[in-house]
């Protein structure tokens, strides 16, 4: 299991490292690192975030002498009329170390995946529903190579075939385990469990050559050293 972790605005000083902790922690996962509540919604309500690191907003006048921030813990409950609610919140302060945040991470993990906590709903199944023009296609997560935008549609390669649609990125984006999936170009999605070869600028998912945005490549090499 993988707590798949949000940043939500400015960290203050003292907890300029917590993006750096939670790559270095082997069952933390950073989705993001958004400064604006409505960049992180999408995000929120597609389902897949477990922890959720409170900073100041950038509109705060004083937000430099913050001292504090909140962990918010998520829960994704059947026929609530809000897209989550928050089942447990901590106030951090004055500063976070490696080890307080492991501590405190590793707590929340043994509540969740030991006491049988449930804060996102149980994935009942390996696939997702994809529309192709005419038809819908069954998509399993595990055969799922790399997704590619084209001009008006965007293909979809999986291990035996690829699929042509015309649903948003983002929508398909939604519906993938935020850890195992990564927009790495801005026309490409790939799968780290397909990634054969991975350099400074590019990686290889079997004989397809995918290029890596200048800005992203030691995110995706952090990334791709956590893939299961």
């Amino acid at each position: 299991m993988m707590l798949n972790c949000l940043i939500l605005g400015i960290l203050p000083i003292g907890f300029n490292h917590l993006d750096q902790y939670i790559n270095d922690t082997s069952f933390t996962f950073l989705a993001k690192h958004c400064q604006h509540y409505d960049t992180a919604l999408p995000i929120l309500e597609s389902e897949a975030i477990h922890l959720l690191f409170q900073g100041a907003s950038p509109l705060e006048e004083d937000f430099l002498f913050k001292e504090d921030i909140r962990m918010l813990v998520l829960s994704y409950p059947d026929n609530n009329p809000h897209p989550f609610y928050v089942c447990h919140e901590e106030i951090i302060f004055p500063e976070l170390t490696y080890e307080g945040f492991y501590n405190m991470v590793n707590r929340i993990y043994n509540i969740i995946n030991m006491e049988g906590q449930q804060t996102l709903p149980p994935r009942t199944t390996d696939h997702f529903v994809l529309r192709c023009e005419t038809r819908f296609e069954k998509i399993k997560y595990d055969d799922l190579k790399y997704l590619e935008v084209m001009d008006d549609n965007i293909l979809v390669h999986t291990t035996d075939q690829t699929f042509a649609t015309v649903e948003k990125l983002d929508w398909i984006m939604a519906q993938l385990p935020l850890n195992a999936f990564m927009q790495v170009h801005r026309w490409f999605v790939v799968g780290f469990r397909h990634i054969d070869e991975l350099a400074k600028d590019h990686l290889y998912i079997g004989p397809s050559r995918i290029p890596l945005a200048k800005h992203i490549s030691e995110e995706v090499e952090r990334r791709y050293k956590k893939r299961w």
